[in-house]
């Protein structure tokens, strides 16, 4: 099991327990972060890495670094935010202390531990006895293994060999207090330079911290004796050097319950010192069609999925990690929520794209792009296309017809993207200074029939009608039915011989002889007025 990955349900319940001390947070963190985090990842969407080197460091201090108590004098967040509790809200996480990023190490060590710890418990159907022997047997062999890998790497590789005694030190102290006094030993010796941007010291340092988060998860009752063995050899022992390892079942009890414990504590100090970070990020997203409350609650969400999937291993300052996970949580809501018609966050994403493509084509040229130059600026052609059209550009050549008609349809695509991005206009906006009239009393009815014609029709029916009326009542309705002049539907020769119960040739007999008289010209001169060549 990839100890990665995030196990929320038990984090989530001591997670629950702590934040309950403070109603106005209950409001704004929701208290089960697997409910509301099911969403946030969907199965198309990669771990942050490249995006996460674009991010500035000196960008997300300063992020940080912004008073709440400041963006209340914002006048877009006072017309936001009236006499919303967000203004205590504000003020109240502006008096929270922030951490440094040894703090935010540990703080993530312990829940990454939490993590680790139930990679390595077996099955809960099994005895506790048995759970807590195996348990421990497979710690001290991680153990073991992981720091066997260091040595191997440090030594292959001429690294300096991390001090095992140091490790164990900073260790054990953490499982007291996550506040520590001194400088993090471990994080300042991954953190030479090459942590996040070296493969082969990113291997080494994932040992490393694998040595550190175990030696953090071992027994109280065995440290003693392990503490004396490292001291003297160097070295993680076996199984068979610990005389007190494995611990019996009320040991094995209480220390599951101490690490979860440490993990939700963590866990709420981590989020509640990035509250005002969230704040600060959804500041820069006003003016989207969300209000303000919402891009926090959003990125509230966000921040929550960062501390559940945050690993200290990688070399990324958690506020910087938390950064992109709140960009992404915000963004994806205004696709899914700020417009009248939803557009697919995939389809939202390639409409910002192509907007900025469109700024920076219409800097360049001068002119507004068309929809083949911005395809072919965009990664809408397949790249060997893309050669070939820049080629033959630039040598003034023709095109492959191949080649052309695949850009043709990546132009079509992008216009149909840009047309989506198109906001839909009620059609009962006002309009007019006074705004007595909507829009769609200016859009003309195609259905509509014009006045003239209107006229005409009545004229003409009218003129039928006096016509018909020298006509037998038999005569007269059995030409309405066939020319349909009531209902606009012409009927049969049969089915107006059912209507009057006689044959198909005793109503053809009916119709000619109307035919006639209506022939006389007499009759049908105020007709004939109708008539176009």
């Amino acid at each position: 099991m990839d100890a990665s990955q995030p196990r929320g349900k038990k984090r989530a319940s001591g997670f629950e327990d702590a934040a309950k001390s403070d109603s106005l947070e209950d409001f704004f963190l929701p208290e089960r972060a697997d409910d509301l985090l099911v969403d946030l990842e969907p199965t198309d969407l990669e771990e942050p890495d490249q995006e996460l080197l674009s991010i500035k460091d000196q960008e997300i201090e300063q992020i940080i670094a912004e008073e709440p108590l400041k963006l209340l004098e914002d006048p877009r967040l006072l017309a936001e935010l009236g006499e919303d509790p967000v203004r205590l809200y504000l003020k109240e996480i502006g008096g929270i202390e922030l951490l440094d990023s040894d703090q935010e190490f540990w703080l993530a060590t312990r829940l990454d531990a939490l993590r680790r710890l139930e990679a390595l418990l077996p099955g809960e159907s099994k005895a506790v006895q048995k759970t807590a022997q195996a348990y421990y047997e497979a710690l001290l062999d991680e153990t073991r293994t992981a720091w066997k890998r260091v040595k191997e790497d440090t030594q292959r590789l001429k690294y300096d060999r991390p001090e095992l005694e140091k490790i164990l030190h900073e260790a054990r102290a953490l499982r007291q207090n996550w506040k520590l006094a001194e400088p993090s030993y471990v994080r300042s010796y991954l953190d030479n330079g090459r942590w996040g941007e070296d493969r082969r010291w990113d291997t080494l340092a994932r040992y490393v911290f694998s040595v550190y988060v175990h030696l953090y998860l071992f027994p109280e009752v065995s440290i003693a004796e392990l503490k004396e063995y490292i001291v003297a050899k160097k070295d993680i022992p076996t199984l068979l050097r610990l005389k007190n390892y494995p611990p019996d079942e009320a040991v094995f009890r209480q220390e599951i319950e101490e690490i979860r414990q440490a993990a939700a504590e963590a866990q709420y100090a981590l989020i509640r010192a990035n509250l005002r970070l969230v704040v600060s990020v959804a500041k820069r997203y006003l003016g989207r069609g969300s209000a303000f409350l919402d891009l926090i609650q959003e990125g509230n969400i966000g921040l929550l999925r960062a501390v559940a999937k945050f690993d200290p291993a990688r070399g990324y300052k958690f506020s910087t990690y938390a950064t992109w996970w709140i960009r992404q949580s915000i963004s994806r809501s205004i696709a899914d929520q700020a417009r009248t018609i939803r557009i697919p966050v995939h389809v939202f994403e390639s409409i910002n794209r192509l907007l900025r493509i469109q700024r920076r084509l219409l800097q360049q040229y001068g002119r507004e792009p068309g929809y083949d130059e911005m395809a072919l600026e965009g990664g809408f052609l397949d790249p060997k296309d893309e050669q070939i059209i820049r080629r033959c550009r630039a040598e003034g050549t023709p095109i492959p017809p191949e080649v052309r008609r695949r850009w043709q349809r990546a132009a079509l695509k992008v216009e149909r993207i840009l047309q989506a991005a198109e906001e839909p206009m009620s059609l009962e906006s006002p309009v007019g200074s006074e705004e007595n009239s909507q829009l769609g009393d200016f859009i003309e009815d195609q259905d509509a029939i014009e006045p003239m014609d209107a006229a005409a029709r009545e004229m003409l029916r009218e003129s039928i009608q006096n016509a018909l009326a020298v006509l037998s009542e038999r005569e007269r309705q059995v030409l309405e039915m066939r020319f349909g002049l009531l209902d606009g539907k012409d009927h049969t020769l049969e089915e107006v011989g059912q209507y009057f119960n006689v044959t198909r040739e005793r109503i053809r007999q009916i119709e000619s002889k109307a035919l006639r008289k209506l022939r006389h010209p007499t009759r049908s001169r105020h007709l004939r007025d109708y008539l176009t060549e």
